[in-house]
């Protein structure tokens, strides 16, 4: 198999069952995908639902941060020899089905990191409550802006990448402060700066749900997201 994709997983039971169902549904048409749920200290059912859903897991004993599964997961990848990495949402905002599109793109075009994008033309985020929308525009256009790389939307997880772009980098990922939403932001700068390092975005879809429909808490959560992309910035180290 040449693609993983992972899937950080805490308190997600209300959610989990229509994921994976979506994630099998979607896997019969991709055979080269091998999907790893991480369950981050869940203190619901979630663990009992993953051990019977027959996919991949690992269990960890407590929620480290989603940061930390995700580089958990990079790990894994590269101790199994997987070519590619792709990160998904385990609340169900984001579809399995297209998977496809990230494949696509990195198998037929050569890109080597392709972000989500739900502001691109056929991307949807309708159901995007109103206040996070215009602070995830006013975020893009000023990361466009210092990083001379245009990107219209800073904050979308949903992203596949090749594994060879961070084998050396480990060892920086593998610190506390990486274990928040610093990790996804501060990796996604660093392949912002190297203009060798092709890049691009796909439209996608952001789907919540009325309620609990993200687990970034306003200011304490979006602190170490800003933090990460001005780190990126200024730290002085390569990809």
């Amino acid at each position: 198999m040449k693609f993983l994709c992972v899937v950080p997983i805490y308190n997600e039971e209300t959610k989990l069952k229509d994921l994976i169902k979506k994630i099998k549904a979607s896997n019969k048409k991709m055979h080269d995908v091998d999907f790893l749920l991480i369950n981050n200290g869940s203190t619901d059912r979630s663990l009992q639902i993953i051990k019977l859903s027959g996919l991949d897991y690992v269990n960890l004993n407590k929620n480290y941060g989603v940061g930390y599964a995700l580089i958990y997961g990079l790990k894994y990848g590269i101790k199994k020899k997987y070519k590619f990495l792709i990160h998904l949402a385990g609340n169900g905002k984001m579809l399995p089905g297209e998977i496809n599109s990230f494949k696509k793109k990195i198998l037929e075009e050569n890109y080597s990191f392709i972000n989500g994008s739900r502001f691109l033309p056929n991307g949807r985020f309708k159901t995007n409550p109103i206040g996070r929308i215009m602070m995830i525009k006013i975020l893009s256009f000023f990361i466009s802006l210092i990083y001379f790389r245009k990107i219209t939307d800073a904050t979308c997880g949903f992203r596949a990448f090749r594994i060879s772009l961070f084998k050396k980098f480990i060892t920086t990922f593998d610190q506390k402060k990486f274990y928040t939403y610093r990790y996804e932001y501060y990796s996604l700068g660093k392949v912002m700066l190297n203009k060798k390092i092709k890049f691009t975005e796909i439209p996608v879809t952001m789907k919540y749900t009325k309620k609990n429909y993200s687990k970034i808490r306003p200011i304490i959560d979006w602190i170490p997201l800003i933090f990460g992309w001005i780190e990126a910035l200024i730290d002085g180290k390569k990809l």
